[in-house]
C-alpha cells in the first residue's frame, strides 16, 4: 500500500502538479524534472537528468549559495519581490518579459542525512499583477478623493492644481496640458512642458481642441502619424484629449501626449474621464456659488436643492439652515444656536469640533474639513463629514457650515474590513466582492455612456470530475477555469466565482456584436488548455452573455438574471444533445 501511494504521488508530481519541481543530489545533478518544467522551460527530462543544474541553466548559478545552504539542512524561500525569478521563463505578457516566481528550496532527507535538494517553483505572475493593479487602483481612488474634497474649498486654483497633479500621476505621460475655455478662447493653465504651439492650427477643424469642444467627447488617437490631427506635439505618437464637461458647457480640456504608440489603456482612460467628470461638477458648484454670493435668493435655491446639509452661522446663531441639514439630524424641535447643534455631537468629538469652529472664526484656516459622530434625535449613530468656510453675510462675518451624512460609507468600510471579498480557492472575487464592485462599475459606465457585458459561466460535468477523480481534482478544475478567465479577459474586467461551479465576468464592451468575439476568445483559450492534456479531465463550459446599452437602461439585477437564463438555456440544450 505504501509503495502504491508513493508511486501515485510521484506520478502526480511528474504529470499534474501546478508547480515546477526538480530534485538534485548533493553534487547538484538533476534526479527529477517534472512536466510543468518541461512545458514552461522547453527542456526535456532526458536532456537534463543526471546533468549539473548550474551547467544546464547558467542563470541559476547566481543562487548557488542558497542551494549550498540547503545542503546544511536549512530551507530557503526566494520571494518574487526580491528575486523575480529563479529560471528566466519567457511569457507573452505586456508587463513582464519573464514569469514572476516564488521559490522554495529545502533538503531531501533520509533520516538525518541530506541526500539532495528539492526545489519548488510557483508561478505568481498573475498574483503580482493583481497586487500591483490593486495598488494602482488605491492610488487612483486617493487622487479622486483628494479632488472631491475641493468641493468644500470652492477654490478654483486649488482645484486646478489637484486636477493637474492627479492626471500626471495616473497617465505617467511626459506631456500633459490643462486648458480652460473662456469666451471661446483656450487658456493654457497648467503644463508639464511648455512646448505646445497650437495657435496656427486653432481654427483648423482637425485641431484636437476644437474637435473635443464641438463633439463634446473624449478623443483618443493611438497613432497620430496616421491621422491629420492638429494641435499636437510633432514628437508625440499618441494623444488623449478629455473634455471637462458640464451640463451646459465645456469648462476645459485635458490633453495628454505620449512618445510611444497605443500608450493609454482603457482602464486609465476611464480613470482620467472620472477625474474630469468630478472636476466638472466642482467647477459648476464654484460658478454657482460665485454667482449666488451676489444673490441671496439664488443661494437659497442651491442650498435647498443640495444633498448636503447647509447652514449659515453668525455670532453662534443659525441665520439659515436648509431642509437637508434638519433632515440629517432627524428633525430636531429646536435649532437656533450653535449649542443646539453641538449637544448632538459625541462627547469625544465635541471639543475638536469647537476647536475647528474657533480656528475658522479666527481666520487660522480658510476652510476646514473634518469628520464627527453625532447621535440623532431617534438615537441612531451617524457619521458626518463637516466643512466650514468664512463668508460675509449682510456685511458681517459668518460661517458657512455644511454637513454630509457618510454613515453608509463608514459602515461599508467596516464591513469590507471584516468580510473577505475574494474566493479562497480561486483567488477571484466572491459573490459579495462582485456585487460590491459591480454596482460601482455599472454606475460609472452608465454615466460615461459605455456598453457593458455580463457573462455567466458554468463549469460542465463538475459532478463527474469529482466522482471520477476526487474532490481535489474538482477543486483543481475550478482553479484551472479561473486561470483561463484571467488569461482571456482584461485586467480591469471584473472576474468572480459566485457559486460552486458558477463564474461571472463583467466588463466594458464596444458594440453588442463584439460579444461573439468575447465568447470565441474564451472557448479558444479552453481548447488551448485541453490540447495540452495537463489534466485527466477536459474543461467544458456553458456560457450566457447579456449586453447593457445606456440608451435602453435596465437594472444590474435584471442584466445578471438575463445572462444567467441564457447560460442555463445553453446547458439544457447540451444535455438534450447528450441524451439524443
Amino acid at each position: 500500500m505504501k509503495e502504491l501511494f508513493l508511486n501515485g504521488l510521484t506520478t502526480w508530481l511528474e504529470e499534474y502538479s501546478i508547480w515546477g519541481i526538480f530534485i538534485t543530489d548533493t553534487e547538484f545533478k538533476v534526479l527529477f524534472w517534472n512536466k510543468w518544467l518541461e512545458v514552461n522551460t522547453r527542456i526535456r527530462r532526458e536532456k537534463i537528468i543526471n546533468k549539473n543544474i548550474f551547467d544546464e541553466i547558467p542563470e541559476i548559478k547566481k543562487f548557488e549559495n542558497y542551494f549550498r545552504q540547503v545542503l546544511q539542512g536549512t530551507s530557503v524561500i526566494l520571494s518574487q519581490r526580491l528575486h523575480k525569478y529563479l529560471i528566466p521563463i519567457e511569457i507573452k505578457d505586456k508587463e513582464y518579459m519573464y514569469m514572476q516566481q516564488t521559490v522554495q528550496i529545502f533538503p531531501l532527507l533520509e533520516g538525518n542525512e541530506v541526500k539532495g535538494v528539492i526545489t519548488v517553483i510557483e508561478d505568481v505572475t498573475d498574483r503580482v499583477k493583481r497586487e500591483e493593479n490593486n495598488k494602482k487602483q488605491i492610488r487612483n481612488l486617493k487622487i479622486l478623493n483628494d479632488i472631491q474634497k475641493s468641493i468644500f474649498t470652492l477654490n478654483r486654483e486649488e482645484l486646478l492644481d489637484k486636477l493637474f497633479e492627479g492626471v500626471v500621476k495616473i497617465s505617467n505621460a511626459p506631456y500633459v496640458y490643462l486648458f480652460l475655455i473662456k469666451e471661446d478662447n483656450f487658456l493654457l493653465k497648467r503644463s508639464t512642458r511648455n512646448v505646445l504651439d497650437y495657435s496656427n492650427n486653432l481654427e483648423n477643424p482637425s485641431c484636437i481642441l476644437k474637435r473635443v469642444v464641438s463633439e463634446r467627447r473624449t478623443i483618443y488617437i493611438p497613432y497620430t502619424k496616421e491621422t491629420d490631427i492638429k494641435c499636437v506635439n510633432p514628437s508625440s505618437n499618441s494623444v488623449l484629449a478629455i473634455p471637462i464637461l458640464g451640463k451646459e458647457k465645456v469648462f476645459g480640456i485635458l490633453v495628454i501626449e505620449a512618445l510611444e504608440r497605443n500608450a493609454f489603456k482603457e482602464e486609465d482612460i476611464l480613470n482620467l474621464e472620472t477625474i474630469a467628470m468630478q472636476s466638472a461638477i466642482i467647477f459648476e458648484n464654484i460658478e454657482l456659488l460665485e454667482s449666488l454670493r451676489e444673490s441671496e435668493t439664488r443661494y437659497r435655491v442651491l442650498a435647498e436643492q443640495s444633498l448636503t446639509g447647509v447652514s449659515l452661522l453668525q455670532d453662534e446663531k443659525f441665520i439659515y439652515t436648509n431642509s437637508r441639514f434638519i433632515e440629517i439630524l432627524s428633525y430636531p424641535s429646536r435649532l437656533e444656536t450653535l449649542s443646539d447643534f453641538t449637544k448632538y455631537i459625541y462627547e469625544e468629538d465635541k471639543n475638536r469640533f469647537m476647536e475647528r469652529y474657533n480656528q475658522i472664526l479666527e481666520n487660522t484656516f480658510e476652510y476646514i474639513i473634518d469628520e464627527i459622530r453625532i447621535r440623532k434625535i431617534n438615537n441612531e449613530i451617524a457619521y458626518l463629514e463637516i466643512s466650514m468656510v468664512n463668508v460675509f453675510y449682510k456685511g458681517k462675518k459668518s460661517i458657512l457650515l455644511s454637513i454630509l451624512d457618510i454613515t453608509y460609507r463608514k459602515k461599508l468600510e467596516e464591513e469590507l474590513k471584516l468580510l473577505s471579498i475574494t474566493d479562497a480557492l480561486t483567488d477571484l472575487y466572491n459573490r459579495r466582492g462582485f456585487m460590491t464592485l459591480a454596482e460601482h462599475t455599472f454606475s460609472i459606465a452608465n454615466r460615461l455612456n459605455k456598453n457593458i457585458f455580463i457573462m455567466f459561466i458554468d463549469l460542465d460535468f463538475m459532478k463527474e470530475i469529482n466522482d471520477k477523480y476526487g474532490h481535489q481534482m474538482g477543486d483543481q478544475a475550478l482553479i484551472d477555469l479561473a486561470n483561463i478567465l484571467r488569461e482571456t479577459f482584461r485586467q480591469n474586467d471584473l472576474l468572480a466565482r459566485v457559486g460552486g461551479d458558477e463564474f461571472v465576468v463583467m466588463g466594458i464592451i464596444g458594440e453588442e456584436n463584439h460579444k461573439e468575439v468575447i465568447i470565441k476568445r474564451l472557448l479558444g483559450k479552453v481548447d488551448e488548455f485541453n490540447s495540452k492534456r495537463l489534466r485527466p479531465y477536459k474543461i467544458s463550459l456553458s456560457v450566457g452573455i447579456a449586453i447593457y446599452d445606456p440608451k435602453d437602461p435596465v437594472s444590474l439585477e435584471d442584466l445578471l438574471q438575463k445572462a444567467d437564463e441564457l447560460m442555463y438555456e445553453q446547458k439544457r440544450i447540451k444535455k438534450e444533445k447528450l441524451k439524443g
